[in-house]
């Protein structure tokens, strides 16, 4: 009795063969993944993607929802550069709740708050409704900045996945060297010749580069806005002034913003870094026919 007992007992604590106890395995982590897809493929049809920032309505700042919204640290950088050469000439690439509130700040409160102006440039349509109603209201209430501010459309032609081969060409092209003349009259094909006479013409003290997006290699990137703002910075610094342009840049820790900035705005002109964001200083010196003092940057 107590053997037959015994020997039942052992009978059902046997394992399971290997073989048999792996297959059950790799079933059950198949059917976890398949659900995992079904899931992640439900939400981002159902879900659109966040492209564009939430603008608030009653004209404030929002909370910076847009895809790559600048952090605390660094829109605290930003703002402390902008007010310290305020009221200035601002150029931003880019349009966000958070960058539209550079313009009222550019315009300070003092005297010479009238001479300030903002220009920004955006290729998205629906940021530039937003921000001119934005604006719009701010003039109603009584609150819009002094000076001028000005929403400019663009269309970027180079998507990010071509930066490596446009910094290659540009690399053998004397067009793309340090420009002498007018920006708006290179023959760089990552000139942005076709940004209105009122953005390529005038001489900047602030230049801001946040757009466009270029955050998957088929949007439009940040070859040309680079390159454009290093342009414009050495053709301002140039025509006067105190001689210096400040130029920020913000996503760095992305490959295309990266390599471009140190390709045009230059390692030792870098004068301070929050996050994701670079702080240059250009200034009028430097080589004639280069950007920087230094080598191109060594890309492996």
């Amino acid at each position: 009795m107590h053997t037959g007992g015994g020997g039942g007992g052992g009978g059902g604590s046997r394992m399971l063969p290997p073989k048999q106890l792996l297959t059950i395995i790799i079933v059950i982590f198949s059917t976890l993944s398949f659900i995992k897809l079904l899931l992640l493929t439900s939400s981002s049809s159902g879900v659109s993607s966040p492209r564009s920032p939430a603008w608030d309505a009653g004209g404030g700042v929002g909370n910076g929802t847009a895809r790559s919204a600048l952090a605390a640290k660094e829109l605290a950088l930003l703002r402390s550069l902008v007010a310290a050469r305020a009221p200035c000439r601002l150029l931003v690439f880019g349009l966000s709740p958070q960058l539209v509130a550079l313009a009222r700040l550019n315009s300070g409160a003092g005297s010479g708050a009238a001479a300030a102006a903002t220009a920004f440039v955006t290729d998205s349509a629906d940021d530039a409704d937003a921000a001119r109603r934005v604006l719009s209201s701010g003039r109603k209430a009584g609150g819009a900045p002094a000076g001028s501010v000005a929403v400019h459309r663009a269309r970027y032609r180079d998507a990010a996945a071509e930066a490596w081969p446009l910094l290659r060409r540009a690399r053998g092209s004397p067009a793309c060297r340090r420009p002498t003349g007018a920006v708006r009259k290179s023959g760089c094909p990552l000139a942005l010749t076709s940004l209105p006479r009122e953005v390529l013409d005038a001489r900047w003290d602030v230049v801001v580069v946040d757009g466009p997006s270029g955050a998957a290699p088929g949007e439009p990137g940040r070859m040309g806005t680079i390159y454009t703002a290093a342009a414009l910075a050495r053709a301002s610094a140039a025509a006067g002034g105190d001689g210096k342009v400040d130029v920020a840049v913000h996503d760095v820790d992305r490959t295309v913003e990266r390599w471009y900035a140190w390709e045009f705005l230059c390692e030792d002109n870098l004068v301070a870094a929050k996050g994701r964001l670079w702080h240059f200083r250009v200034g009028a010196g430097g080589p004639p026919d280069a950007f920087c003092n230094t080598g191109p940057v060594q890309i492996l």
